[in-house]
């Protein structure tokens, strides 16, 4: 079996369907409405490596709580996996993907005298994840096959992750976690372990 890359018969491009475009927009300000009504705002930064030999990625996110409930918490996120595999006609071809995911988590704030248990929150994330890119493998024009594709603009794909966080400061905490889509598109499974951290905007309230 060989790992090859097409860059004549291979097609990776972002692009985004206008019905995938609205509802995007529809949910990021649906989003952007809690967070006017809840309690500060979280950035993140992440480095992944999945679990497909070679496959690596980044993730920047946006979360915040519902309505002051540090328990509950929304979050969107652009992420993007390089070498990403699948196996197709004998043979492994890799392509980037590019996801839009939207979570929902619960966070669990254990209760502790100790310090340092005080200082870690544990979350569970479940949400969908939207693709941005286009993999196809095309063929020469005069072959009268169809192209293959791999996955489209707008797929919707389900996804699940876990996260430890470490407070460092006040605003900022350390990160690694764990996220798993069962099927994105024709790709199947794939997940990855991730490192990263987060720093808190706004108004604080204790763990």
């Amino acid at each position: 079996m060989s790992r090859i890359k097409l860059p004549n018969k291979m097609f990776s491009k972002i692009m985004f369907p206008k019905i995938a475009n609205g509802l995007l927009k529809l949910i990021t300000s649906i989003f952007f409405m809690m967070h006017l009504n809840s309690y500060a705002l979280e950035t993140s930064i992440q480095a992944h490596k999945a679990d497909q030999s070679g496959a690596y990625g980044v993730s920047i996110g946006l979360s915040d709580n519902f309505f002051e409930q540090q328990e509950f918490n929304w979050a969107i996120s652009y992420n993007r996996l390089e070498d990403t595999n699948v196996h197709w006609n004998g043979d492994d071809i890799n392509f980037s993907l590019d996801t839009i995911d939207l979570m929902l988590s619960y966070r669990y704030y254990p209760k502790s005298y100790n310090a340092f248990i005080k200082s870690m929150v544990f979350e569970f994330q479940a949400g969908i994840g939207v693709a941005l890119t286009e993999n196809k493998f095309v063929f020469r024009p005069k072959i009268d096959t169809d192209d293959v594709y791999f996955s489209e603009q707008g797929d919707v794909n389900g996804v699940l992750a876990f996260i430890v966080h470490k407070k460092l400061t006040k605003q900022m905490s350390l990160q690694i976690g764990v996220k798993h889509y069962p099927s994105y598109s024709e790709f199947g499974d794939i997940s990855s372990v991730y490192f990263g951290f987060s720093y808190r905007f706004g108004r604080q309230k204790g763990y």
